[in-house]
């Protein structure tokens, strides 16, 4: 984890001068709440908030937030009212003594554009006669094109989509901030400047360099509005733009040549630099700015100038595009029906979402690129689009939740099914496990539900009589994770299941072992227990077990709290390997002791304690125990945790 943290904290540490948009607005990674529940019971041992949610907060927060945006400054000589500038807070710097990331360069870069230059990327080696589509990537007000070439990953659009990318810079203006001279409303403080034909010249002078058929704006805030701009001028090949937390005109009649294209809007509903709902710009006070419209009006504005039906929007499958909100936080709406020449509008809504969502390690770049590739016509695996690696199909119905089929993989797959601690949620638990970067290496599905919330607001899996429902909820979990396993059988071949979890996650794994779930072939649990009474589970048949627990586990200790009088009891990590051993038959004198291995960051060495029960097991089941010694609830792990996890699930030990 060492090398994955400190790779995002210097990129970070690239990104914390950067400045978006027209205006500003701090972006700050949210804490969640800390405070412990009570359980319900007497107990000493208190099931805690689990730490990894706290882990991966920590660890954004030790990290530069996403930029803020200043705001042009009043000028005296200037008759309009003009914001005045607000520098972003300085953020903690991260360590200088993490490696520097070493970004490879697999793509041609050339330098286009004379006295005002700008970059042009293309794939190493791409057939330059072969159509292609052309990405114009258009910085935030303040902003630059090295700054939202990162922000925006672009080199996602290269490696993997194929395209051409074309990142110019806008003037500078007055008191020293870049921008494009847009619309009106945002940001026409350098109105002399005609960067509509100087756009419309760098794409005239790429594609002399290689076939571009097609032209893609993308531009955030400021640059969302130049986007705009450009669907409303003659420029030759548009057939789309995509706008985070941009606007159009707010007269539509200045809109010259309005022809159908497709839009995307990106926009967060808590956007208080450009309002999600529309309106003046809230630094920008001047009484005759026009009001910008809202999100919603703004997509509809172009669905009806495309012809769409209006009243046949779709709602698809949500997606992860800021790390800062738990889950799948974005809406997704689409209006495709009876629009123009294969016309799409869409509108993305980050549910909480600020003017700069904190896009690293979300499913960001990769959306647009797909968006992108869903409206670009031709053959796409001919001008080098790859198909995504991951296919993400939505299931759960009123619990609804993605299910992740690696598209290369060949059928039957096993299914993993990877559930969260108590107060976890989905998102960080994926990160803290890893499971869903390695579905494709793999080759299997993946399922990473989401629990419901007690009377805490504390996400939680109704398991056992001790964890961790606490209010005495009759939520159906077990039933629910059946369905969803259900579920997935009709949308790939699965040949085995398996279930992994976190602390209450863990609990929920051996419930569902006890239950006898069709076609469970092994759980794993890290830092969980189950039943008190091991009755509960005496119709079960034998699975692969694997226990993960730490030594100085305080939460759920080591050593289990059977015989201390408690009025919930479960058993220790020595006692459920004995258990699920001893009902697969296994030969308990035949322990085998196998080579330590290296899990935990901060514990130094092999800290990890291998024990097996493999001879005379039933089908060929195997049992095993990993001691982290000397570690506690929540293993800070090392990079290639998810490697031994994945090995001990798909390999040899538990097929």
């Amino acid at each position: 984890m060492r090398v994955r943290l400190s790779v995002l904290g210097v990129f970070m540490a690239l990104m914390a001068a950067a400045v978006f948009g027209c205006s500003s607005e701090e972006s700050q990674p949210q804490q969640q709440q800390q405070a412990q529940p009570q359980p319900q019971m007497q107990t000493q041992t208190v099931v805690q908030a689990d730490q990894p949610e706290q882990q991966a907060q920590q660890t954004q927060q030790a990290q530069p937030a996403p930029p803020s945006e200043p705001e042009p400054q009043a000028q005296q000589e200037q008759p309009e009212a003009a914001p005045t500038q607000n520098e972003a807070p300085q953020q903690d710097q991260p360590q200088q003594d993490q490696p520097e990331q070493e970004l490879p360069a697999p793509e041609s870069e050339l330098t286009i554009g004379g006295e005002r230059p700008a970059t042009l990327r293309l794939p190493v080696d791409a057939d330059r006669s072969l159509p292609r589509p052309l990405i114009v990537l258009l910085h935030g007000y303040s902003s630059n094109s090295r700054e939202v070439d990162g922000y925006f990953h672009s080199s996602n659009w290269v490696e993997a989509g194929g395209a051409g990318v074309l990142i110019p810079d806008g003037v500078v203006d007055l008191i020293g901030n870049q921008s494009w001279n847009a619309t009106p409303e945002c940001c026409d403080w350098t109105d002399e400047v005609d960067d509509v034909e100087y756009i419309t010249l760098l794409i005239e002078e790429a594609r002399t360099h290689a076939s571009f058929d097609q032209v893609f704006a993308v531009g955030h805030s400021n640059g969302g509005f130049m986007s705009y701009r450009l669907a409303c001028e003659a420029v030759p090949g548009l057939t789309g733009i995509v706008s985070l937390a941009g606007g159009p005109f707010a007269d539509p009649d200045l809109c010259r040549v309005p022809e159908p294209l497709s839009v995307l809007q990106i926009h967060g509903s808590n956007d208080r630099v450009v309002l999600y709902d529309g309106g003046r710009l809230p630094d920008v006070p001047d009484p005759d700015r026009a009001a910008v419209p809202g999100a919603v009006d703004t997509v509809l504005r172009w669905a009806d100038r495309a012809g769409c039906d209006l009243q046949a929007g779709e709602a698809l499958l949500p997606i992860d595009l800021d790390a800062n909100l738990a889950g799948d936080e974005t809406s997704v709406k689409r209006m495709i029906n009876g629009c123009a020449d294969d016309v799409k509008v869409e509108l993305w809504t980050i549910e909480g979402g600020s003017h700069v969502p904190w896009v690293f390690g979300t499913d960001f770049s990769l959306a647009i690129l797909h968006w992108i590739e869903s409206v670009y016509e031709g053959d796409l695996e001919a001008r080098g689009f790859s198909e995504p690696a991951i296919a993400k199909i939505g299931i759960g119905g009123d619990r609804p939740t993605a299910l992740l089929v690696p598209t290369g993989a060949e059928a039957p797959l096993p299914l993993i099914v990877s559930l969260h601690g108590y107060s976890g949620d989905a998102s960080t638990h994926d990160w803290y496990f890893g499971l869903s970067q390695r579905a494709e290496a793999y080759g299997f599905a993946l399922i990473t539900p989401q629990g419901t919330s007690d009377g805490r607001g504390r996400a939680f899996w109704n398991a056992t009589d001790y964890c961790c429902n606490f209010d005495g909820s009759d939520i159906d979990d077990a039933g629910y994770i059946t369905s969803l396993i259900d579920e997935a059988r009709e949308h790939v071949d699965v040949d085995r299941v398996y279930v992994v979890g976190y602390s209450n996650g863990g609990f929920m794994a051996y419930r569902l072992a006890c239950d006898g779930l069709d076609g469970l072939a092994g759980i794993v649990s890290l830092a969980g227990s189950s039943f008190g009474d091991d009755t509960r589970c005496a119709d079960a048949p034998p699975v692969s077990v694997l226990q993960i627990h730490g030594t100085a586990d305080l939460d759920i200790p080591y050593d289990g709290t059977m015989g201390q009088g408690y009025s919930a009891e479960y058993p220790g990590a020595v006692a459920l390997a004995e258990r699920w051993a001893q009902r697969a038959g296994c030969n308990l004198d035949a322990l085998e002791v196998l080579a330590p291995i290296d899990l935990d960051e901060i514990v130094e060495g092999a800290e990890t304690r291998v024990q097996r029960y493999a001879d005379g097991c039933a089908d060929d089941v195997i049992v095993e125990q990993w001691t982290l010694d000397g570690v506690d609830h929540s293993p800070f792990f090392s990079d290639d945790w998810p490697d031994h996890l994945l090995g001990w699930l798909l390999g040899s030990r538990a097929g």
